[in-house]
């Protein structure tokens, strides 16, 4: 089915190439008559489109579709030759000689090589070759020097592992070049620099890292450019492409950047379209796209994007569409939205969205859509800027159908459009306010006074430690209030009940409280608000008073163990573990088994990677991420060489550009000289050994069973005495005997089970 898709997507291409040729010919064909299919003798061969034959078969396909064609003309001409054969693993010498053809489509599955004169004796200039689906394992440049006006070459789908400065020296006229899907890691500096006139170039599904990307310069006429799908890394710098004064769409999709820096796109500045979903992406610098003013559409979806400050957009006023859809952001904000003045589509579906901040899309005046789809919104207060813009901008798509309530429990699932301004209220038993400014409206008014007196994080938990100072202490714990802090704004993340009373408390003026950390972010910053009610829980007199106590914003980070007289938090870093060593052994013929052997294991490791990377004859054919917590994995579809060379660092830089946390160790190629006992204790430095145990367990106890039954079987089945020969048969025995068998019919030896046999 794969091949199918792909041939048909080429043949369209080539189609669209050979689409002039066609239009000369179909006017011809009007003059002359209607345009016939040829008539091919022993070959499957068909004409779904006018003036294009596609043929199947095996060795003698080309032999035999050649003699057809040689005499065609006028109404009977082909352009577009599409062939598939079997069996079929180097293409001939002189193949179509004389055959005027447009365009043509060679795929086998296993074709290895191409003869240099694979395309010479052609009648006329072939302007579209396609060779996908194959076994290339480099550019036939040869063959291609031949075909001197060749516009558009299909090489996807091969095993093409480098590209070099003479592969494309014969094609100067090239406009399409599709290498996709290939194995290629290394391009040369200069390998496109004779393709003046290329215009689109795909490279999506290789192997490519930034190193390699940097070389694509030369291509001064290059409009579409796909990276799509390859190993780059780390930060989108002004190093990771070269300039490309004409290029308007590129693609970095499905790769491991994780930051898009100031100057990014110089040398880029007249693309249009930007596609960076499904990176690690979670900073958006301060002016990363001033580069790129006339951007139009910018995909940004599936990254770990928390928040986007005006400065990072602010640039991008031809902005119309924006995806940043499966982040993590945390408020709709004007920051966002102010610097887009001619956004028309902003899809922000599945963030962690609970608040829309007033006057957020007071500039939106183009837009047409707006997703919202799977967040939180707190319905309250806070929203009745964002209800109210609902209301007056029906037009838009998708806004109101998608704006869906979370918070309180008594709104959760309802559409926001449909709920009364009324219930859309702060202050209520499901509801806190938010704080305004440095929660200036949450100010006490009592005597009693809050401070926060200590703070630890042990990875897991966070405890808060209270000093309550009040002329008379009594009081009982209503609420543990979350904010965190996003930019210039604080967003309120949770408000957890609490349960305490004073009067049970060893000293009262000293109060610990402490919440579960797994709905917060490492390295991010919270403030943390404690409401107590003075008087006693049995006190439920109006007299009574709310009394709030706030921490300063504090960094969420492991081994924060004390507060500073100024109530600003004291951390303590903590290192990173240290590589002891590396074990290896192969579980198959192209599979290799890693563990990174550590020093202690810190709580904090959590946040701690490492990165595996596997060379051969000095290429890389292998990159891994690993956190440190799970430290092995088993590397697969490794190529067939005599050795290997696998190498860890902490951290996310390539081992070899680490060196100081970098080890390597060197593995052979084969499956023996590691043996089985090296596997063995691999298993048993990655954890594995419970498993191993239980195994080894589970099939001692299954023997055994196994044992016991054919113990019970044959003491049933054994005779207790015998007579004239034959056993005599007791009652005890776990089956009857069976009647002589009648008309020498065979029958079972045994029958029915004597149940109530005493043993």
């Amino acid at each position: 089915m794969l091949l199918m898709t792909t041939v048909v997507t080429i043949l369209a291409v080539l189609q669209h190439t050979c689409g002039q040729q066609q239009q000369h010919e179909d006017e011809q064909t009007r003059e002359t008559g209607e345009w016939k299919c040829p008539e091919v003798r022993n070959v499957s061969c068909a004409c779904d489109l006018p003036h294009t034959l596609r043929c199947t078969g095996g060795k003698s396909t080309f032999e035999t579709v050649a003699r057809a064609l040689r005499n065609l003309s006028g109404t009977s001409s082909i352009s577009l030759l599409d062939c598939t054969v079997q069996n079929v693993g180097s293409l001939p010498s002189r193949l179509l000689e004389g055959v005027s053809l447009h365009g043509l489509v060679v795929s086998s599955g296993e074709i290895k090589s191409v003869s240099d004169t694979a395309f010479e004796g052609l009648r006329s200039p072939l302007q579209a070759l396609g060779l996908p689906n194959n076994q290339l394992e480099r550019v036939p440049s040869s063959a291609l020097a031949i075909l001197n006006g060749l516009e558009r070459l299909d090489l996807s789908h091969n095993r093409l592992h480098s590209v070099h400065n003479n592969s494309f020296k014969g094609s100067p006229n090239l406009t399409f070049l599709d290498l996709s899907n290939n194995s290629i890691h290394y391009i040369s500096p200069d390998s496109f620099v004779n393709l003046p006139f290329l215009k689109v170039l795909r490279l999506q599904n290789n192997l490519l890292t930034s190193a390699s990307t940097s070389h694509l310069q030369g291509l001064r006429s290059l409009v579409e450019l796909d990276l799509s799908s390859n190993l780059l890394t780390g930060q989108l710098g002004p190093s990771t492409l070269p300039r490309l004064p004409n290029l308007q769409i590129i693609s970095l999709a499905h790769n491991q950047l994780n930051s898009v820096r100031r100057g990014s796109f110089a040398g880029l500045e007249g693309i249009v379209s930007l596609t960076l979903n499904h990176n690690q992406i979670d900073v958006l610098e301060d002016h990363g796209f001033r580069a790129v003013p006339t951007l139009l559409n910018l995909d940004l979806a599936n990254n770990r994007i928390v928040a986007v400050s005006s400065a990072s957009l602010a640039h991008l006023t031809k902005l119309k569409t924006l995806d940043l859809s499966h982040n993590f952001l945390r408020s709709l904000t004007s920051d966002l939205i102010a610097p887009l003045k001619s956004i028309q589509q902003l899809k922000l579906d599945d963030n962690d969205i609970s608040i829309v901040a007033e006057g957020a899309l007071n500039t939106a005046n183009n837009i047409t859509s707006l997703s919202l789809s799977d967040n939180p919104l707190n319905c309250d207060c806070s929203l009745l800027y964002f209800a109210t813009w609902l209301s007056n901008h029906t037009a838009v798509c998708a806004a109101s159908e998608t704006a869906v309530c979370a918070t309180p429990p008594s709104l959760e699932n309802g559409l926001l459009q449909d709920l009364p301004t009324a219930k859309l209220i702060c202050g209520g038993e499901d509801s806190v306010a938010p704080p305004e400014g440095p929660l200036a409206s949450l100010q006490s008014y009592t005597a009693t006074k809050i401070t926060l007196r200590s703070y630890q994080f042990d990875g897991t938990r966070v405890s808060l430690g209270w000093s309550v100072i009040a002329p008379v202490v009594s009081y009982y714990c209503n609420a543990l209030i979350i904010y965190e802090d996003i930019g210039n704004h604080e967003v309120l993340l949770d408000s957890k009940p609490v349960r305490c009373n004073s009067s049970q408390l060893p000293d009262a003026k000293s109060l610990t409280l402490s919440l579960s950390a797994n709905e917060l972010q490492p390295a991010h910053s919270y403030r943390y608000c404690v409401m107590l009610v003075e008087g006693y829980a049995a006190d439920k007199s109006d007299d009574s008073g709310t009394v709030l106590g706030c921490s300063d914003i504090i960094a969420l980070v492991p081994n924060a163990n004390q507060v500073a007289p100024n109530n600003r938090v004291m951390t303590a870093a903590a290192e990173p573990p240290e590589i002891q060593n590396l074990t290896t052994s192969f579980v198959s013929p192209s599979s290799l088994f890693v563990a990174v052997h550590l020093s202690a294991i810190r709580l904090d490791t959590g946040k701690c990677t490492i990165t595996v990377s596997v060379y051969t004859m000095g290429r890389h054919v292998a990159h891994h991420r690993l956190n440190c917590t799970a430290s092995w994995i088993t590397v697969t579809e490794l190529p067939a060489e005599k050795s290997y060379q696998v190498c860890a660092s902490i951290g996310s830089k390539f081992p070899k550009d680490d060196e100081e946390t970098m080890v390597c160790t060197s593995v052979d190629g084969t499956m023996t000289d590691g043996g089985p006992a090296d596997w063995f204790f691999a298993l048993l430095g990655a954890k594995s050994y419970a498993f191993l145990l239980s195994a080894t367990f589970t099939a001692v106890v299954f023997l055994f069973v196994l044992l016991i039954y054919r113990t019970v079987c044959r003491a049933c089945k054994k005779p207790v005495g015998t007579s004239g020969g034959r056993a005599n048969i007791q009652t005890h025995q776990c089956f009857l005997p069976v009647p002589p068998p009648e008309n020498g019919m065979q029958r079972p030896r045994y029958v029915k089970l004597q149940a109530t046999t005493v043993l």
